[in-house]
């Protein structure tokens, strides 16, 4: 016992134990602390409730000390004890070096080798581990091991088994015997074959067998009837045995990064599924059965070959997540706009030239990704996407946007760049919830003046165009942090540019700047200001007022002397005086 509980009394320790967690008991007792008022009890009680939730999130007694430095003397210090006690209840039967487990057989539940020095290796595993007869959880993570004994099929209590980042290439046949196992962990082995027996591990809820080099499961798999979660990422599987039907608890199925073409029509049964991973594989299709899938909500296609979708997508009623990135589609079916839960959309590199009207549906839309793909305009329908947040469409060839944008009244965010706008309609005022606007790399040549009324605009991207000014409105963007105006044909930034009082990034470089006014001086928030490749000859004296200038890029100008005032920058960690 520590120093600490023998300066309690024993019946006090003696109780703390047992009742950790059943606090409403503590302040019955008459022996331990007599509270002046129910409510100082009661305030204990709410306490020690904090103090549980808290040490299952961060046990750490630093943390704990500071959370309860408001508590009062004699409750921080039953609540110290308390953990103190915990702690040692927690610690006995958990053990994190194999030597000392094997010397304690019986009082093992959690043998935790991963947090050993990582510098000691396991190759193998010796056969003394099967007489931890009360294991419940044990963690190989990272070891080296080429093989398991046969005697891990001893241990009976085994709930919890992580092997992941082994070398192992075989399973002994006795992994069956692990009757109470409900979660096993075996990614990032060398696995080409899985054994048969796993059909007896009928509690099993959990199965990673990520990043093997497995072709086949065996299909015995169907019978592992309380499976939640199956992982089978990074294989070199082709099909799944049709028994994968019988998993009728299955929620989760994984197998992005294989060889699969087809899925068997089989996954149609599969009715409790919220999560389909399919990413970079080789589909050019899907089975019709997908439309049974009536639970579905999170579908991953990315980085396969489709060129288009069929129509029974609409089916998938409850889908709030859709990934297309990075496939060959053309078109999207006009029953995508069924998806009425459907919350973000991805179909990042593609090439689609049009959007189907029913786009503008989507009522529960937050996040639509359409960029590096071939439009030419966006259909007008797009302004009934009341609950967007977020619109990409970088890297198209757009040349203007419909009036309607400016109904997106939830919009945060609006990526234009890359595209071939010389001009934006003046209704993208009304987005009064933009908080980010790109427009970099297109063909502007001046700044629309209805950008002046997003007052809660907080970066605003103007690089890659043909601006020869900024107009002294922009001053009005008093929450705007960053103001990216690189590769542009500035001659001269306005005074007004002083006020923008948020202000942390301007990056101005590569311009046709001669001089910075003086109330450049004003922006106490500046962080990071690049004024590379212009033509500086000299710089305001005010520039030594940026004390919170970590960033100067002055590169490739013609200054020939810098202020003495620069020396007033004690923020400042990186400075470019190159070509000059």
């Amino acid at each position: 016992m520590s120093n600490l509980m023998k300066s309690y009394p024993k019946d006090f320790i003696a109780y703390l134990k047992p009742a950790f967690g059943k606090f409403h008991r503590i302040f019955k007792t008459t022996s331990i602390y007599a509270y002046k008022s129910k409510a100082e009890s009661l305030n204990f009680l709410y306490c020690t409730d904090i103090f549980k939730k808290e040490t299952e999130m961060n046990p750490n007694p630093h943390f704990l000390t500071k959370q309860f430095r408001n508590i009062g003397g004699v409750i921080l210090s039953t609540i110290l004890l308390c953990f103190c006690c915990t702690i040692e209840a927690d610690e006995k039967d958990k053990y994190y070096n194999l030597t000392e487990a094997l010397q304690h057989p019986t009082d093992v539940r959690t043998l935790d080798l991963q947090a050993q020095d990582s510098n000691h290796k396991l190759t193998n595993l010796p056969k003394e581990i099967g007489n931890l007869q009360n294991l419940q959880k044990l963690s190989l993570y990272g070891k080296q091991l080429t093989t398991l004994p046969k005697e891990i099929g001893k241990l009976q209590k085994l709930e919890w088994l992580d092997l992941n980042y082994n070398s192992l290439a075989t399973l002994p046949k006795e992994i069956g015997k692990l009757q109470k196992l409900d979660d096993l962990r075996l990614p990032n082995n060398q696995l080409t074959t899985f054994p048969k027996e796993i059909e007896k591990l009928q509690k099993l809820q959990k199965l990673s067998l990520a990043h093997n080099q497995l072709t086949t499961l065996p299909e015995e798999i169907g019978k592992l009837q309380k499976l939640k979660e199956l992982h089978l990422d990074g294989n070199q599987f082709t099909t799944l045995p049709k028994e994968i039907e019988k998993l009728q608890k299955l929620k989760e199925l994984h197998l992005g990064s294989n060889r699969f073409t087809t899925l068997p029509k089989e996954i149609g049964k599969l009715q409790k599924l919220k999560e389909l991973h399919l990413g970079s594989n080789r589909f050019t299709t899907l089975p019709k059965e997908i439309k049974k899938l009536q639970n579905l909500q999170w579908l991953n296609l990315d980085s396969n070959r489709f060129t288009t979708l069929p129509k029974e997508i609409g089916n998938l009623q409850k889908l709030q997540k859709l990934s297309l990135a990075h496939n060959q589609l053309t078109t999207l079916p006009k029953e995508i706009g069924k998806l009425q839960s459907l919350q973000r959309l991805t179909l990042w590199e593609n090439q689609l030239t049009t959007l189907p009207k029913e786009i503008g549906k989507l009522q529960s839309l937050q996040e639509l990704i359409l960029g590096k793909n071939q439009l030419t305009t966006i259909p007008k329908e797009i302004g009934k996407l009341q609950s967007l947040q977020s619109l990409t469409l970088w890297g198209n060839q757009l040349t203007t946007l419909p009036k309607e944008i400016g109904k997106l009244q939830s919009l945060q965010e609006l990526i234009l760049g890359k595209n071939q706008l010389t001009t934006i309609p003046k209704e993208i005022g009304k987005l009064q919830s933009l908080q980010e606007l790109i427009l970099g790399k297109n063909q502007l040549t001046t700044i629309p003046k209805e950008i002046w009324q997003l007052q809660y605009l907080q970066r605003l991207s103007l690089s890659f165009n043909q601006l020869t000014a900024i107009p002294k409105e922009i001053e009005k963007l008093q929450n705007l942090q960053k103001l990216h105006l690189r590769n542009n044909q500035l001659t001269v930034l306005p005074k007004e540019i002083g006020n923008l009082q948020n202000l942390q990034e301007l990056d101005l470089g590569y311009n046709l700047l001669t001089a910075l006014p003086k109330e450049i001086g004003k922006l106490q928030k500046l962080q990071k200001l690049h004024l590379h490749n212009n033509q500086l000859t000299v710089l305001p004296e005010e520039i030594g007022n940026l004390q919170n200038l970590q960033e100067l890029d002055l590169g490739y100008n013609l200054l020939t002397a810098l202020p003495k005032e620069i020396g007033k920058l004690q923020s400042l960690e990186y400075l470019n005086l190159n070509g000059n």
